[in-house]
């Protein structure tokens, strides 16, 4: 039967938000995890909540939202952090993505899913999906990306550094997309991919 339910991952600044548009434009329903994580983290909500009850009011701007780039630096500089941050995060998108699947399932019995997970393997979630995408590039690569969203290099490479190489991601992964050229190039290789998913 063809594939119908994919789990997309890959290291930051890998790609992944790109190939997520790129498996929209050709039909699959994506669920992203990161956008879940910002919906959790909304004022009010409970996620939101248990995090200003464990990092404190100095995680919050203004306006009450999180400051993402200010919880980002303390938890990639510390592993206990991020194990807390994962900790308090992971089971609420969880939750809310298998809503998600549940819900398009029930509209769409037959549509294609994806599901982009960064963490996909570092959290030992394989088991979910038909298949597992990986979307990989060079530590060179994803440092200069990082550069040019803002951050400075030292916090570019505690990032990166704080997930699982590429090398280890791709070896758990069913296949690879290298995002080192074009997007063209990237385009290519996904349509091989998508072709393989419809023709198993």
């Amino acid at each position: 039967m063809p594939i119908s339910y994919l789990g997309l991952t890959g290291g930051i600044a890998a790609g992944k938000s790109t190939v997520s548009l790129l498996l929209r434009r050709e039909g699959w329903f994506v669920i992203d995890c990161d956008e879940i994580a910002r919906e959790l983290e909304v004022p009010g909500e409970k996620t939101w909540q248990k995090l200003v009850d464990v990092f404190g009011e100095q995680i919050l701007n203004e306006d009450q939202t999180i400051d993402r780039k200010k919880l980002g630096s303390m938890v990639f500089r510390s592993s206990q952090l991020r194990k807390t941050l994962n900790e308090l995060t992971h089971p609420a998108i969880l939750e809310k993505w298998r809503k998600g699947v549940t819900d398009f399932r029930a509209r769409n019995p037959n549509g294609k899913i994806a599901v982009s997970v960064p963490l996909l393997h570092e959290a030992a979630l394989e088991g979910e999906f038909e298949r597992v995408l990986c979307v990989g590039c060079s530590y060179a690569t994803q440092v200069r990306r990082l550069l040019a969203r803002g951050l400075e290099r030292e916090e570019a490479e505690a990032r990166i550094d704080s997930q699982w190489p590429v090398e280890k991601k791709a070896a758990r992964s069913d296949a690879l997309l290298w995002n080192d050229g074009s997007l063209e190039l990237l385009e290519r290789q996904l349509s091989r991919f998508v072709l393989a998913c419809a023709a198993s």
